[in-house]
């Protein structure tokens, strides 16, 4: 079985300040509820405390995640700071939803060793920070710390990029990879679609169908916004969004949210 993990980062635009993807997000949720598609939100607890009333309509249909309180990369804050973060969203999420979270992706995917402790003391179950492979020549990103397992895995308390005993599950944001080479592995994202177009997938999965990917967008990029990457940004999205989703399902993808896929791999274990 081939499983897509498809997710979006629900947060303010960080260059204008601007929560009009995040009141707007129905565009994308839409194209995901026509298609019956599992997803993940991982909801910023600046927008879970401005907009509640929204995440509890989001939650009828996905798993609510988090993806910290604000969006301040986690190397940029001391240890006490990032625990008092997941302390607040912890408890704001339970007044809100009356559940605890399952999940946590790190602001940019900028993650280290020293959070999974207190992952793992907020009784969070898996995270998805990890960027297991990117076409580094092309363009860095703050995210990508070097090469790591591609399919789900648990960690290892020395080094989060290797394979290991920790209780919390990582499920990497995996791309497409290309038998291992390093320079040419294809994030499935909304950035890199709307730049070159659902034909460039339509022709890599012709030849390569990975059993495992993920598949990740922003709150913005159902809305048409001016400034850095705005690039098909609104309308133009949206279709290939349709489009990329029909795709993956006619190849035979499954979409699950990150809690199907820790409870999966946590009855294996």
């Amino acid at each position: 079985m081939k499983t897509c993990f498809l997710s979006i980062d629900v947060e303010k635009r960080q260059e204008d300040k601007s929560f009009e993807g995040v009141e707007n997000l129905y565009n994308l949720l839409n194209i995901f509820k026509k298609h019956n598609v599992n997803a993940t939100l991982f909801v910023t607890g600046e927008v879970l405390e401005k907009y509640p009333d929204l995440v509890k309509r989001w939650s009828e249909n996905f798993e609510i995640a988090c993806h910290n309180y604000n969006h301040k990369m986690l190397d940029s804050i001391e240890i006490a700071s990032r625990e008092k973060q997941l302390k607040d969203f912890v408890v704001l999420y339970e007044n809100v939803l009356k559940a605890r979270p399952n999940g946590f992706r790190a602001p940019r995917n900028v993650i280290d060793n020293e959070q999974f402790p207190l992952l793992k003391a907020y009784s969070f179950k898996y995270d998805s920070s990890v960027f297991s492979r990117y076409p580094w020549p092309i363009r860095r990103y703050d995210g990508y710390k070097g090469r790591a397992p591609i399919l789900p895995y648990y960690p290892s308390k020395k080094n989060y990029l290797k394979k290991g005993k920790l209780d919390i599950l990582e499920i990497p944001e995996s791309p497409i990879t290309f038998f291992g080479l390093p320079v040419l592995n294809l994030p499935v994202v909304a950035t890199w679609i709307r730049k070159w177009g659902v034909w460039v997938y339509k022709l890599i999965f012709f030849f390569l169908r990975p059993r495992y990917i993920s598949f990740n967008m922003h709150s913005w990029d159902g809305v048409e916004f001016e400034g850095k990457s705005c690039i098909n940004s609104g309308k133009y999205y949206l279709n290939q969004l349709d489009q990329m989703i029909k795709l993956l399902l006619k190849k035979g993808y499954t979409f699950k949210t990150g809690k199907q896929i820790y409870e999966e791999f946590s009855k294996n274990r």
